[in-house]
């Protein structure tokens, strides 16, 4: 009998416990629709609402923006379309600026990613001229809801720069400066770089980032990386453009 009332009185400071707490736990309504929602990370580790790209010397006539999208609820065991439309501000045409593709739920999954690929050779004069701009919000459908972040802004031009950048040097073996020139620069690099030694690849891709957008807050790559940026971009570029462009030495190592 000691035992058992010993359980009884356990059962019952828990139970008294449990009524006098304040806190409302609420739980999650399974006759809801369930819904999405964006939620992109960006390079701080924090969430952001928009994403501006410029194809700057890239030379793919497409770039991907990923948006990550996440569900409210519960899987279940067949694909949910996700709905979209064009909220104002928008000034991109879809199929000529933009596509989007994987606009589904999968079946027993709780996110997916919502590609949105940037077209550059549909417009290219509106595009080298200013920025376009897409809006793009979540809407209801039978399936799904939108809660929460349901808005995501994309901005993208090609607006091409002409002047030569800080550490495109006057007196390195690189041919005199263009934005062609600095595109099948980059075309090289990319390609042979990585092939040749990815490890200074990747140490300079980290340091001065994608096509050296960050080189003029640092000794630019040419100071750093010379013998290496020579032997493996500059010789085999030479060799295949010294009639197209106008050297200013005669890249060797």
């Amino acid at each position: 009998m000691k035992k058992i009332y010993q359980g009884v009185c356990v059962v019952t400071l828990a139970a008294s416990l449990l009524a006098c707490t304040n806190e409302d736990y609420k739980l999650y309504d399974v006759n809801q629709k369930d819904a999405v929602f964006f939620e992109y990370i960006d390079e701080k580790e924090e969430i952001a609402t928009s994403v501006d790209y410029n194809f700057n010397y890239n030379i793919d006539n497409t770039y991907t923006v990923e948006l990550p999208v996440k569900l409210m609820g519960m899987p279940v065991d067949y694909e949910r379309e996700i709905k979209w439309t064009t909220a104002e501000g928008t000034d991109m045409v879809e199929g000529t600026h933009f596509q989007i593709e994987g606009n589904v739920i999968p079946a027993n999954e709780v996110a997916t990613t919502l590609k949105v690929i940037l077209l550059r050779d549909k417009d290219p004069e509106a595009l080298q001229e200013r920025s376009l701009k897409l809006v793009l919000s979540l809407a209801e459908n039978d399936d799904l809801r939108a809660v929460g972040q349901t808005e995501f802004t994309i901005t993208y031009s090609d607006i091409r720069p002409d002047e030569r950048p800080a550490w495109w040097s006057e007196w390195s073996p690189l041919p005199v400066y263009s934005f062609e020139a600095a595109q099948v620069f980059f075309k090289y690099f990319y390609e042979y770089a990585p092939v040749a030694n990815s490890d200074v690849f990747n140490a300079m891709i980290e340091k001065y980032g994608d096509y050296f957008v960050n080189a003029a807050s640092s000794m630019g790559p040419f100071a750093m990386y010379s013998n290496f940026l020579k032997r493996y971009v500059l010789v085999p570029m030479y060799e295949d453009y010294k009639d197209e462009f106008e050297w200013q030495a005669i890249p060797s190592f």
